[in-house]
């Protein structure tokens, strides 16, 4: 009977090492579990390149042409890609030439944007934002068609005015003066950089 005792005792004995084995197991798959999705990325390498704060701070970077400053913000997105656990690829990048020369480059697109809205509404043309910021050389097409029906706009006004057509050459400048007029007095905003 001691025999048969002792064989129960350790099975049961078996049975109870068995069940914290496996409590000890599953508590340590849960930890590991937890510290994995601890490092799951809280942020994307695309938001990081089209933050608001790093898209304006190159911009004025790239108007100042402070290359200086330009590497700051690519050193202060690095920070944020690593603090936002990305993978290490995207937090090299970051520090890269082509990364910093795709923001440079929607840099200059935005100072292009800004650049012609104010000389539409100043009733000016392009001048030489061609030749200033060639990276924005698909919006010209746009832009041009812009000032085209600015213009048209302008000479309809004017007719209005006049009750002539053509209009007078005071009815252009009374015109050009209430569109200048409503320029200031509104804050308008095109929209070249995006779809119709």
């Amino acid at each position: 009977m001691s025999k048969a005792l002792l064989i129960v005792v350790a099975v049961f004995v078996c049975i109870v090492i068995a069940i914290a084995g496996w409590f000890v197991y599953l508590a340590e798959d849960t930890n590991q579990r937890d510290q994995v999705s601890a490092q799951v990325p809280v942020i994307t390498l695309m938001e990081i390149l089209h933050a608001s704060d790093l898209q304006a701070g190159v911009k004025e970077a790239v108007k100042n042409g402070d290359e200086e400053a330009i590497n700051t913000w690519m050193e202060q997105a690095q920070v944020v890609a690593e603090a936002g656990y990305l993978a290490q690829t995207h937090i090299e990048y970051l520090g890269s030439q082509q990364a910093q020369d795709y923001v440079v480059f929607n840099a200059k697109r935005q100072l292009f944007n800004e650049a012609f809205e104010a000389r539409y509404y100043a009733l000016k043309d392009m001048g030489n934002l061609k030749e200033e910021y060639p990276e924005a050389y698909d919006l010209y097409d746009r832009t041009e068609a812009l000032l085209e029906k600015r213009d048209a706009i302008i000479v309809q006004m004017a007719t209005a005015i006049s009750g002539t057509s053509p209009p007078s050459e005071e009815a252009l400048n009374e015109a050009k003066q209430r569109w200048l007029a409503r320029a200031e007095d509104e804050s308008l905003s095109l929209t070249i950089d995006q779809p119709e």
